[in-house]
């Protein structure tokens, strides 16, 4: 990438700082780098560096001690007289990720910057650790669909599954359901094409737009619409971007109260999804422990599901009962508490302990997926064990249905009279109440007459009271006039302990190495990190293989790990010369800057730019010069002129008292030189290295000379080779 005086953050007012370490761009690079960044409690920013023809892009994260602080990312378009623009907060975090999968792009560590300073700058850019996710169904544009799984599948579902790759499409889901169960794939074959073709038409609205000023908003959008998972997501997109290209009124991406309805679709989806692989989960447990036995229903005989319901037989008539059931499984017991719940936990254990005693109401939030629910139910059925107290647990979403069925079934007394009657009452979800103040006038009547009886009030929510949008001021007094405890999430050792809890219950067979990924992998929240443990078991189980580390990382969609490289030695001895053959100079140059930190002078001969490998020595000694024909104001330059070479490295190793030398392209020397004369310099060279205190290297691709050239190579000196271990 070509490197330009004035960056585009700098006209921001972001500094360089100091370059720590620099990446190129491509798969699972970012994830890797904000791991480190979290594992390190690293402070500066994360910056993104993309440029093809004359477009131009930037973006930076900050941190403070491995926390999310602001995201910046500009964008320039067509050249320098087009005007940039300037994304922040969450849609710079989207615009970073998509662009880090490119080759093209680059991504380096900067230290030595305030994070404060830059927030202070720029208050609107402010994130969490919500916002630094990847997008949903994140996938490189130029690696989608592996179309290898279909080679040698003749029929008709792998030739349209084949047909769709080709044209760019990201079928990766409908290859691996294939895979697994080819009649499962022709089921959705339907699905996916109205997707495609209700894509190719959106794109066609797409490229009839005038999108001069959106242009980096229009590509995003272009490359969701490979994906045909996605395509609510780009109607919803494309809508709004062209209300905001045909002049009107620009209205917020998405009001608090959307947001809040759309989560809850997700959750219901997400507990639909979750019960499907928890019926596969009792499958395979029956056959890992050999269980076969099961409740049998007393009117048909049938198997009970895990709820206690038979599937079989029209639920018995019983007089209306209002609320949910408890579910037996959210115990305390079950509940693996950490430092990231414990104040929940023993709040949660103290109400059920003395219902409407103490911490009345009782307010517990946190994001989705963190055990809220499970502390809920926990309560209500450790009350339960009671048999006076009258409980009812209603989420928020069920309570609005039976209020709406009561009005129309003129039953509403009935109604109030039963929650107005609760010893305890749960409630979950109230940030559904959000803008419904026929539900929150209701809610409120029922909170005040349950408290004035003494009785106990628990909530959950996925946010404190004072930030549910459309939250009447007097419910929000409520809230808060008892105890607020949150939940966050939780950090490896109790994601590890969850694991373990679930596999013991649950008498799964599952390798520890394997529930380590998914701890790794699975980080947000605990909904997420058992989802991971279920599509591994359930996964697993259809195919009816063994559960493997390699399998789990297919079925959680990770890249496998990137074989570690080392050097046939680890030692590098004065006096001796090494040949490193190597792709690209990456093991020439570890070895060079080790050995300037174990205090030696060393001496770089580059074809790169000297910049990034200058910014990785630190305060080492470290001499670079470009080795190039072009001359360079701001960097010491040496022409591919043996003599020349000859002349610089003799000097150096003569000045220095231990010294290290780095020629790393000894390919682009023989391209301006003779192979024989190469040959006779490197003779020369190893021979004085020999009689002193220094270490000498060439970096060599081995596929950039002959066989026998190479030979000769190898004969002057010793390899290194970068060994790929199996």
């Amino acid at each position: 990438m070509i490197l330009h005086a004035v960056t585009l953050l700098a006209e921001l007012g972001i500094p360089d700082g100091q370059v720590v370490d620099r990446y190129r761009g491509g798969e699972g690079v970012l994830k890797k780098v904000l791991e480190d960044v979290r594992k390190y409690a690293f402070s500066g920013y994360v910056k993104l560096e993309f440029e093809l023809n004359v477009d131009r892009a930037e973006g930076a994260v900050a941190f403070n001690s491995g926390e999310p602080v602001v995201a910046l990312y500009v964008f320039k378009k067509g050249g320098a007289l087009r005007p940039e623009r300037v994304y922040k907060g969450g849609k710079a975090v989207e615009f970073v990720w998509e662009d880090s999968l490119l080759p093209e792009s680059s991504i380096s560590l900067h230290s030595r910057v305030s994070a404060q300073d830059m927030e202070r700058s720029h208050p609107d850019a402010k994130i969490g650790k919500v916002e630094l996710v990847p997008p949903p169904n994140l996938t490189n544009p130029r690696s989608v669909g592996d179309v290898q799984k279909l080679v040698g599948k003749g029929d008709e579902v792998a030739h349209r599954i084949n047909d769709w790759a080709r044209e760019g499409y990201n079928v990766s889901n409908l290859i691996r359901l294939y895979v697994t169960d080819p009649q499962a794939a022709a089921r959705s074959l339907p699905y996916f094409e109205s997707n495609i073709q209700r894509l190719e038409g959106l794109e066609e609205i797409l490229r009839f737009l005038d999108t001069q000023g959106y242009e980096r908003e229009a590509e995003s959008l272009m490359r969701k619409m490979r994906d045909p998972e996605r395509l609510l997501d780009v109607e919803a997109e494309l809508e709004s971007l062209r209300r905001r290209i045909e002049g009107y009124e620009e209205l917020p991406e998405e009001t608090p109260q959307a947001q809040i309805h759309r989560d809850m679709e997700r959750k219901r989806v997400d507990e639909k999804i979750d019960g499907v692989y928890d019926l596969i989960m009792q499958y395979h447990k029956q056959i890992t422990t050999q269980e076969v036995a099961a409740v049998k229903c007393p009117r048909c005989g049938g198997s009970m599901d895990p709820e206690g319901a038979c599937p079989t037989c029209p639920p018995a008539a019983a007089k209306t009962v209002y609320g949910r059931p408890l579910n037996p499984r959210y115990s305390f017991e079950h509940f693996v508490v950490g430092p990231n719940s414990r104040f929940a936990e023993a709040a949660a254990k103290a109400v059920a302990s003395a219902p409407g005693k103490s911490y009345n109401p009782l307010f517990i939030y946190s994001r989705s997926g963190l055990g809220k629910t499970h502390l809920l139910q926990a309560i209500g059925n450790q009350i339960a064990k009671d048999p006076k107290y009258a409980i009812i647990l209603a989420p928020t979403d069920a309570l609005e249905t039976e209020i709406i069925n009561a009005i129309q079934e003129r039953t509403l007394d009935q109604l109030r009279a039963t929650y107005r009657g609760a010893d305890v009452l749960l409630i979950d979800d109230v940030q559904f109440l959000a803008g419904k103040e026929r539900m929150q006038e209701e809610l409120f009547q029922i909170f005040n007459i349950i408290m004035e009886r003494g009785g106990q009030v628990v909530l959950t929510s996925d946010r404190p009271p004072k930030e549910i949008p459309s939250l009447s001021e007097r419910l929000v007094t409520r809230f808060e006039s008892g105890l607020i405890a949150d939940i966050q999430p939780p950090e490896l050792e109790t994601r590890m302990a969850i694991l373990d809890r679930r596999v013991k219950v649950d008498g799964l067979q599952v390798p520890r190495e394997v529930l380590t990924l998914i701890a790794e992998a699975c980080r947000d929240n605990v909904r997420q990190l058992e989802g991971g443990l279920n599509r591994v078991v359930a996964f697993s189980s259809l195919l009816k293989a063994d559960i493997t580390l390699e399998r789990a990382q297919e079925i959680l969609g990770m890249e496998p790990p990137k074989p570690q490289r080392k050097p046939a030695r680890s030692e590098l001895a004065d006096g001796h010369s090494y040949l490193v053959e190597e792709d690209k100079p990456d093991l020439a140059h570890r070895l060079l800057l080790a050995k300037a930190r174990e205090g030696y002078s060393a001496l770089g001969i580059v074809r790169g730019h000297p910049k990034t490998l200058r910014a990785r020595g630190g305060d080492a000694d470290l001499t670079l010069l470009w080795l190039t024909d072009r001359e360079s104001e701001k960097e010491r330059t040496v022409p591919p002129s043996l003599e020349r070479l000859v002349s610089i490295i003799e000097a150096f190793v003569e000045e220095k008292r231990r010294t290290v030398v780095l020629l790393d392209d000894i390919q682009y020397l023989v391209s301006n030189n003779s192979f024989e004369g190469v040959v006779r310099f490197l003779r020369n060279v190893v021979d004085n290295i020999s009689e002193r205190s220094a270490v000498f290297m060439v970096s060599l691709s081995p596929d950039s000379l002959g066989p026998q050239e190479r030979s000769i190579l190898e004969r002057e000196m010793e390899v290194l080779r970068q060994v790929r271990s199996e």
